[in-house]
């Protein structure tokens, strides 16, 4: 079990000076007794204290109840499906180790979520998932319109995501087709981002083949032209065969020629930090959209049980102090 909105636990505290409250009315209600009648008291009614004390507990159970029903107790999965409409989107990441240099601060990766995470609140109805690519290409988050699991699958990709080093923009490509072999008519969209090295296949036939599946490439470029660094772990720099430290550049053109072939954009980060949302505003939210089905699993809300319960026992408390006060 699970507690939706667990902050109102604190409630349970007002029960404190509720209850000293009620204590002070009844022994002032009793010294009141006892001077109208000077202070002889009335013969106390057959199983009054009884009933009084089921009432006080009554309440007491009641209120608690109360305060659980608004803490919204989950449990058990309900199924929602709902009919959307929009286009099917996968962003095919680069998370080669080039993509640690800081020419694009704090780096060309980190700018690159950042940039995806801004636009994930964008969407409406659209199914997004994510290709990490390296040396290989892996579909790490299938189409979902879960953008927040979406979101913790994006957090975690990096460079230890894939075992190959490297950069193959041709797998990317590949790996995507693939992604959108289930979808249906719905417009089908690839979002690039690398710093454009590529030590893959062959990237023109790849380009065609995803444009023959009707699949539209935008490409964006993280890094410089002057290029940035390669960390490693214990703060050395990636170094090549002859000792001197490796400077990873930007490579523009294998993005543009994949964007102009595929009828795409092709943007840059380091120029715009915003550029997918203006991408989604000019391109993505003009892109041929259809219906689709979405099933959701969420948790059930039990919160109606306490609730019951505790106007149940407030009846039952206020028959009591009928009866009491008979």
């Amino acid at each position: 079990m699970s507690w939706a909105t667990p902050a109102y636990a604190w409630l349970v505290l007002l029960g404190i000076p509720a209850t000293l409250l009620l204590a002070r009315a009844a022994v002032r209600r009793q010294r009141d007794m006892r001077q109208l009648t000077g202070g002889g008291g009335m013969p106390p009614a057959r199983f009054a204290a009884a009933r009084r004390w089921l009432s006080r507990l009554g309440l007491a159970a009641s209120f608690l109840l109360i305060v659980a029903a608004l803490c919204r107790p989950q449990w058990g999965q309900v199924t929602l499906r709902e009919e959307t409409q929009g286009v099917d989107i996968i962003i095919a990441l680069d998370v080669s180790r080039s993509m640690l240099a800081d020419d694009v601060a704090p780096t060309r990766l980190a700018a690159a979520k950042e940039a995806v995470a801004e636009l994930l609140p964008k969407l409406q109805g659209d199914r997004i998932g994510l290709i990490a690519f390296a040396g290989s290409a892996f579909l790490v988050c299938p189409l979902t319109s879960d953008y927040g699991i979406f979101s913790a699958v994006l957090a975690e990709a990096g460079p230890d995501t894939l075992p190959l080093g490297g950069t193959a923009l041709a797998g990317a490509l590949i790996e995507a087709k693939r992604a959108f072999d289930d979808t249906a008519t719905r417009g089908k969209l690839v979002i690039l981002i690398s710093d454009g090295e590529d030590h893959g296949g062959d990237l023109a036939a790849a380009a065609d083949a995803v444009r023959s599946a009707g699949i539209t490439v935008h490409a964006v470029a993280a890094g410089t032209p002057g290029g940035g660094l390669i960390p490693l772990p214990g703060g050395e720099f990636l170094k090549n065969r002859q000792g001197a430290i490796v400077k990873t550049r930007l490579q523009p053109e294998a993005l543009a020629a994949l964007a102009a072939a595929t009828g795409g954009s092709r943007l840059d980060l380091t120029a715009d930090r915003h550029a997918l949302v203006k991408l989604h505003a000019t391109v993505l939210s003009a892109a041929e959209r259809s219906e689709a089905s979405v099933t959701r699993q969420r948790l059930a809300e039990r919160f109606q049980l306490p609730l019951a319960l505790a106007v149940l026992l407030l009846a039952i408390e206020a028959f009591i102090g009928r009866r009491g006060a008979a």
